[in-house]
């Protein structure tokens, strides 16, 4: 009969099964236990005892008894560590560890209930404590708190003589069917006992012991490790020998077996210790102040900047610096590397192609196309051009032409293509009343952090977010079925089935602007009302990128307006006259992703600017807050984690002391393989108005009056 393959699950506990309930818990201090031996629990004839509390108290005995174990109150022990290969693999499995690994594992615990565990492997460490109120584990720079689960599981392993008091834990025990042979099926007499933590997090096992002895040789526990396969985990107890009055293992092996599969990882102690311990050595260590790191994309472009100026002739040195100035997202200066290429030669296909994607994120429509066509004449594949060429039908309301440019990217877009395939008529058709020019709307609630206005569709007031992470505007489902929207297309949004539905609006009404053959995606109503917060009048919709970028917008929160300018020539004047304060360029990437350089304390980097984001001031990757000397925080499972940002520089703008989410952005390259750093929303901005001007794709700021005030 075939082997079924272990799932990745599986193999993952197969092979990093080093957690509480095992290695790290197998070195002669467990949990604990203790239970006088009466009368009624006395062994019968044969040695067979009566009750499990009766084994229990015979091991206690065979180990030294308890008076003279409670004279020991903590212990230090030093093992030497060898992870066996895993047997049973596939021939072909690239995942199975084929080769011994070597390391040292020390553990300390004492009476109190203190633990201090460490475990070398290769270049791996990883430290886990526990001083009697908190639980900790550090890896990789990383010190992870226990949540209040961990804690429990970590309270239950940090005690020295887990065989003492252990009725008063709430452990429960009961007698288990006694075996004949050991795990390995050599000859043994072995009696079970069956051990229940009341801890939720520490999985039920069974110690079995021997008979003639008392001491404890095996315990097993079995979890499902797919719902199909039982990993069992075998943790053997050998070579006992007497330390200060006590008997210790001083050989422990950990086995555990998926099916057909297997690894042995095998403790050998070298030093048992009974002296004192120092209490600081259970407390969580202090995290190191961190240098800024090294940014690999800026070091790869100043390589590449010197190899080009070097060898000013070389085609190849200065495609390589336009390159590696894209990677950086230092635009100005791909543009000067592109041109240097272009001048040696004026087909050069990658220089043709990263000039093309500039002028496509700067919006310079008719030049990126005559680059493209340039591009495909040099060379370029098809589908490459298409992607461009879709972004550029996108962003002129072309959605005939999205589909076409889709198609010609090939299969993986057809979901995609048929959305755009299935609009009606010519997108987002603007008319302006009153002066022609400009038309303001008032801001629900100013001091929001996240914009608000009343838009009517269909002759219904919603409320709707402004927000700028978005694409096109969002309907909640419920109102989708009140106005009636046609649900023309789907895209699948996940593997559980849910989707995103795509329809269409007649028209909508922000003030005296009109648009008319809007799109709109249609999301769960739970969705958008999670976006707005506990607010009882919460917002119904969402206005995005692809709708805002045909005007001109301010928000002012002083004033308490949303206005929106008509770009139109004739609106010169109105435009020109929220063209004030600081200003920074923009660029907008595949159909609504806006992007900002900015510095992160000194660090350079490319941020996403989302008008929805709450909670926080910016969010990072982990590479971006090395760079700006920021490391990992004391992590709590499942609860956010915060670092302070102590200062956020957009152009002009300086925000100091700010709140960033660690762990939470994870991007670090578009799908255009230039950097990503992180996201802002406008928290970071400190509260004055600001004008997204898609004309010039720039943003201007204007502080807030305390903030001019202060400057």
């Amino acid at each position: 009969m075939p082997r079924r393959p272990a799932s990745a699950r599986a193999r993952s506990l197969l092979l990093t099964r080093l957690g509480l309930l095992g290695a790290l818990a197998l070195a002669p201090a467990l949990g604990c236990l203790k239970v006088p031996l009466d009368e009624s629990a006395a062994p019968d004839a044969a040695g067979v005892p009566a009750t499990a509390e009766a084994v229990l108290a015979r091991y206690v005995e065979a180990i030294g008894g308890e008076a003279a174990l409670r004279l020991l109150t903590q212990r230090t022990v030093d093992s030497r560590m060898a992870v066996l290969p895993e047997q049973g693999c596939e021939e072909d499995d690239e995942e199975c560890a084929r080769a011994e690994q070597t390391g040292t594992f020390l553990l300390q615990t004492t009476a109190r209930g203190q633990l201090y565990r460490r475990t070398v492997l290769g270049d791996q460490v990883e430290e886990r404590g526990f001083d009697g109120a908190d639980g900790w584990q550090y890896q990789g720079g990383l010190l992870v708190l226990d949540d209040p689960d961990a804690l429990a599981v970590s309270q239950e392993d940090a005690i020295l003589h887990w065989y003492l008091d252990y009725a008063a834990r709430g452990v429960k025990v009961s007698l288990g069917k006694p075996r004949e042979r050991d795990q390995a099926g050599a000859p043994a007499q072995l009696d079970a006992v069956r051990w229940e933590s009341a801890v939720p997090g520490v999985p039920a096992k069974t110690m079995y012991f021997d008979r003639a002895s008392g001491l404890l040789r095996e315990e097993l526990v079995e979890e499902s490790a797919d719902g199909e396969q039982t990993l069992e985990q075998w943790v053997i107890h050998e070579d006992y020998q007497k330390v200060d009055g006590a008997l210790i293992p001083h050989r422990v092996r950990l086995l555990n077996i998926l099916g057909e599969r297997s690894q042995e990882i095998v403790f050998t102690t070298t030093r048992v210790d009974h002296s004192p311990i120092d209490g600081k050595t259970f407390a969580a260590p202090e995290l190191p102040k961190l240098k800024p790191a090294k940014d690999i994309a800026l070091d790869k472009l100043a390589a590449a900047r010197d190899a080009a100026a070097a060898a000013p002739k070389e085609i190849a040195d200065q495609v390589a610096w336009a390159r590696a100035a894209w990677a950086a997202a230092r635009f100005d200066e791909l543009v000067r590397a592109a041109q240097a290429a272009l001048k040696l030669d004026a087909k050069e296909s990658e220089a043709l192609l990263l000039l093309a994607r500039l002028r496509v994120l700067e919006g310079q429509w008719k030049e990126a196309s005559s680059l493209l066509d340039r591009a495909a004449k040099a060379g370029v594949r098809a589908d490459i051009v298409a992607a461009q060429r879709a972004w550029i039908a996108s962003h002129n309301r072309d959605f005939q032409g999205i589909a076409k440019a889709l198609e010609a990217t090939g299969p993986n877009n057809a979901v995609v293509t048929a959305r755009y395939r299935a609009f009606v008529g010519q997108p987002l058709v603007v008319s302006f009343g009153g002066d022609g020019c400009s038309a303001s709307v008032p801001l629900i609630d100013p001091s929001s952090t996240m914009p608000m206005v009343e838009l009517e569709i269909g002759g219904k007031s919603v409320r709707a977010i402004l927000d700028t992470g978005a694409a096109d505007v969002i309907l909640d489902e419920e109102l989708a079925r009140e106005l009636k929207v046609p649900v023309r297309s789907r895209t699948p949004v996940n593997r559980q089935g849910a989707e995103i539905g795509h329809g269409q609006v007649d028209a909508l009404e922000l003030g005296d602007v009109t648009i008319r053959a809007v799109p709109v995606d249609i999301f769960n109503a739970a969705t958008i009302a999670a976006m707005s917060g506990s607010d009882p009048k919460r917002a119904r919709a969402v206005i995005g990128v692809r709708l805002l970028e045909h005007f001109q917008v301010t928000v002012d929160p002083q004033s308490q307006t949303f206005t929106l300018v008509n770009p139109a020539a004739k609106c010169k004047a109105a435009l020109q006259a929220r063209r004030s304060g600081p200003a920074a360029p923009f660029w907008i990437h595949e159909t609504h992703f806006i992007y900002l350089k900015a510095l992160m304390n000194d660090a350079e980097g490319l941020f996403l600017f989302n008008t929805g984001m709450q909670g926080v001031d910016v969010a990072a990757n982990v590479k971006a807050y090395a760079h700006a000397a920021i490391g990992a925080p004391p992590l709590r499972r499942g609860q956010p984690t915060l670092v302070t940002v102590d200062a956020f520089t957009l152009g002009e703008h300086r925000g100091e002391r700010l709140r960033g989410a660690y762990g939470y952005f994870e991007q670090d390259r578009s799908s255009d393989d230039f950097r990503i750093d992180g996201m802002f929303g406008l928290s970071a901005l400190g509260g004055g108005a600001w004008t997204l001007d898609f004309p010039e794709r720039k943003l201007y700021l204007r502080p807030a009056p305390r903030e001019a005030a202060n400057k």
